[in-house]
């Protein structure tokens, strides 16, 4: 693109198209694939007893610190992401990986209490930066100008991404004021359900390209637009409980998530650059691309619980990778709160078959892992996802490299939850 293409972007028009024109072709197949993903959610979301998804989706907003912060060059260990889940308040001005996981599961969180609407989705993108990173150390929010940016506030500079400026500060306001405002009338949409729906899911991920390419804040729009995204596909009906993650699929894919970013900034081929309208057929390649990371990341997480592989890699892992400290019965408690939602801790001994005592010790010890969860110390018990036994009961979910355990460090676990 020449240089007068890189710095035409002056003006609020220029953001158009927001939506794929309801004439092109293309919308149906899109609005196949957004069918596609809605089933193929529901189809993950039937799988699990309400208090199993709970623990399920403690263990996936893990998994989308972990991918979304990956995708921006930060690789934060998945221990020390569940470490942070532990304590919200982990912002370690010492560690800034910590406080990236912190500042990440903090913001995230606050969306799932939100509902996306009309009304919010003006000020959502800036509450979620302001959440991310208003307790992060100074040092993290100084830009390499050496001025500070403030948590919230849009830019009041120029940058250039992908190859080219993007929209010029001082028109900001205006633009994001236009994108909530076709966006949220999206989301409005979707509750009518039908085609309506369908289109408001394609169109929740053309809403994630042009949050990108009008890069609000000085820095984090990524992550920001991540968390954005699922909130809107929430708000479209897909993925309420949240089981399965977009920022894995995207790290996945990250060369053709930032190369097909890049394709969905360039103006329309034909147009005079002074006409600034962005390219429509880049921005529904941007669309497909997205929604089919979703239905493979939807699609793969049933799949890893699938019951009989699922049992067999359960029942291996107390028989043989834990045998030295967990009793092989613990199976059986595990898979039967994942797949019955929850039980009293008096049915212990019914369940592995043992004493009472013997059966009371191997519950503590799931207890203490986190392979059982409960509300109240007294309280019935759910399932858990401890993430050191992930690379044994979940293997691909993180790469190998980044979750492997020693057997030390597994005595050494068992030991101090003992």
């Amino acid at each position: 693109m020449a240089e007068k293409n890189l710095e035409s972007y002056d003006h609020p028009s220029q953001i158009e198209p927001f939506l794929i024109e309801e004439s092109r072709p293309v919308l149906i197949d899109l609005m196949g694939l957004a069918h596609e993903l809605c089933l193929e959610s529901a189809r993950l979301d039937a799988k699990f007893h309400k208090h199993t998804a709970q623990g399920l989706e403690a263990l996936v907003a893990g998994v989308n610190c972990y991918y979304s912060n990956l995708i921006e060059g930060y690789r934060i260990l998945p221990i020390d992401i569940d470490k942070t889940m532990q304590d919200t308040a982990r912002f370690d001005a010492d560690n800034d990986y910590q406080s990236l996981a912190s500042a990440h599961i903090f913001a995230d969180r606050w969306a799932k209490t939100q509902q996306l609407t009309q009304a919010n989705l003006p000020i959502f993108p800036q509450e979620i930066h302001r959440l991310f990173y208003q307790h992060l150390p100074v040092r993290m929010l100084t830009l390499k100008d050496g001025s500070v940016m403030t948590p919230g506030a849009f830019r009041q500079r120029e940058v250039c991404m992908g190859g080219g400026l993007s929209p010029k500060s001082e028109y900001l306001p205006i633009l994001m004021s236009r994108y909530a405002e076709v966006y949220g009338w999206r989301l409005e949409c979707a509750g009518k359900g039908g085609i309506f729906r369908l289109t408001s899911i394609v169109a929740a991920f053309a809403a994630h390209h042009r949050l990108v390419w009008i890069h609000p804040f000085a820095d984090g729009n990524g992550r920001v637009a991540r968390i954005t995204l699922d909130a809107m596909l929430r708000a479209c009906g897909v993925s309420g409980t949240a089981l399965w993650s977009m920022s894995r699929g995207l790290a996945k894919r990250a060369d053709s998530y930032r190369s097909l970013l890049v394709q969905a900034d360039q103006p329309r081929p034909g147009h005079l650059h002074d006409s600034g309208r962005l390219t429509e057929r880049a921005l529904a390649e941007f669309c497909r691309f997205g929604l089919q990371v979703g239905i493979d990341q939807a699609r793969l997480m049933a799949n890893m619980f699938d019951l009989s592989s699922f049992g067999e890699r359960v029942h291996n892992y107390f028989r043989h990778v834990r045998k030295s400290m967990l009793r092989p019965e613990s199976a059986y408690l595990y898979m039967y709160a994942l797949t019955m939602g929850e039980f009293e801790r008096g049915e212990a001994a019914r369940l592995t078959g043992l004493g009472e005592r013997t059966a009371r010790t191997i519950l503590s010890k799931l207890l203490a892992e986190g392979f059982l969860v409960s509300e109240t110390p007294k309280g019935k018990v759910r399932v858990g996802f401890p993430v050191h036994a992930m690379p044994f009961l979940l293997p691909d979910l993180y790469p190998h490299g980044d979750i492997d355990i020693t057997e030390q460090a597994l005595r050494a676990l068992h030991t101090s939850n003992s």
